[in-house]
């Protein structure tokens, strides 16, 4: 479902820059990345869609990583927006799995060209892949280090407890709409959120959740 640690990202937006051509670029990215694949993809195809010279892509991403670094980028923002709504913060840490899980499926829906990307091995990336984690993991981290903190979880290791989640969730978009076709979703929702609970709260956290429907 972002930028990382180690790898920095496509530069900072510089004085002179068009946020018009970077837009376009990254446009004509994502659509060639969803239809014609990304291995595929050269840049100089971007710079013919965009309707800029092959330059001016150089100028704004240095390879391709950059660019799917970008296109990766806006999907990840939506979903972390969603994370930072102040009615997404005021639910309980232990009562969150279902509708974080519930938010990347719905945004998986409405952008199904994007789930083949989720499901690309880092070899086909290069840099874009090599970085600790994501800025959606980074927010996971936090918010199980909070709920460990507030005794809603029990006392696991919060960063791979992050990793760990992503991963399930990203595999469960996958299989579910790019293998099959979006079917059953709500088979794969129910089956993470138990999972993630199960795992998460153990007995106390249960009987919390319980005591409080």
């Amino acid at each position: 479902m972002v930028s990382g640690i180690g790898y920095k990202g496509p530069r900072e937006q510089q004085k002179g820059d068009d946020p018009a051509k970077r837009e376009a670029i990254i446009d004509a990215s994502r659509t060639l990345f969803t239809t014609k694949g990304y291995e595929a993809t050269t840049m100089a195809e971007v710079a013919r869609h965009a309707g800029v010279g092959v330059g001016t892509v150089y100028l704004y991403f240095k390879n391709k990583s950059e660019l799917l670094y970008a296109v990766k980028g806006d999907w990840d923002m939506e979903f972390l927006r969603f994370m930072a709504q102040p009615e997404i913060q005021a639910i309980p840490h232990h009562l969150r799995a279902r509708p974080f899980i519930e938010a990347a499926f719905a945004l998986c829906e409405q952008h199904t060209d994007m789930v083949q990307l989720m499901g690309m091995q880092p070899e086909q990336v290069g840099d874009w892949y090599d970085q600790d984690a994501s800025k959606v993991v980074q927010a996971l981290q936090v918010m199980f280090e909070e709920g460990i903190a507030a005794g809603a979880f029990r006392p696991v290791d919060a960063k791979a407890a992050a990793v760990i989640s992503f991963g399930m969730v990203n595999q469960a978009l996958i299989q579910c709409f790019m293998l099959e076709g979006g079917k059953d979703k709500q088979r794969y929702i129910d089956a993470l959120v138990d999972a993630m609970e199960e795992w998460l709260l153990g007995d106390d956290g249960r009987r919390t959740t319980d005591d409080e429907e």
